[in-house]
């Protein structure tokens, strides 16, 4: 029986317990370390908000797995975000082989939201820009070895 409090309709917003769940959730994929925040802490469930709004299907395989994380918990004791790590990692790792295609696209999009980030690439030593024209050092090619092009002349036919 699905749970009404996730998404399953396009454009439909995840209610709080939902987004709470999903954060909980990103922070385990990505955990803090360092100074990286966790996906999580990072505002990813935001980005994955945002994916779900435009994809029904996306949506309702979000819907569906978060309610199996939420129903996993409950099974341990307690909801997802009341469970301590080392069992919030148990019940992921039991939903990655029960529902795989869910998993894959958690995982597909928390990397895809997290990496995309200005503050995580700034944290990573990209400063967010193009590498030209401003940028980085590119060595001066040896142009000498374009000598056989020029010499062959077009080889196309002018239209």
């Amino acid at each position: 029986m699905a749970n009404e409090s996730y998404p399953s309709r396009q454009g439909e917003a995840m209610d709080a317990t939902g987004f709470t769940v999903l954060v909980a959730v990103l922070d385990r994929i990505i955990p803090r370390s360092g100074i990286m925040p966790g996906a999580g802490e990072a505002g990813v469930a935001t980005f994955v908000q945002r994916e779900l709004a435009k994809d029904i299907d996306l949506a309702a395989l979000f819907a569906r797995g978060l309610e199996q994380i939420s129903s996993d918990s409950l099974d341990r004791g307690a909801p997802f975000t009341d469970l301590p790590d080392s069992s919030r990692d148990e019940v992921l790792r039991d939903v990655e082989v029960t529902a795989p295609e869910f998993f894959s696209a958690l995982i597909k999009h928390t990397y895809g939201g997290y990496y995309t980030d200005r503050k995580i690439l700034g944290l990573l030593g990209d400063d967010g820009r193009p590498p030209q024209p401003s940028g980085h050092p590119i060595e001066r090619g040896d142009l000498s070895l374009l000598e056989a092009v020029r010499k062959r002349g077009a080889i196309y036919r002018r239209a």
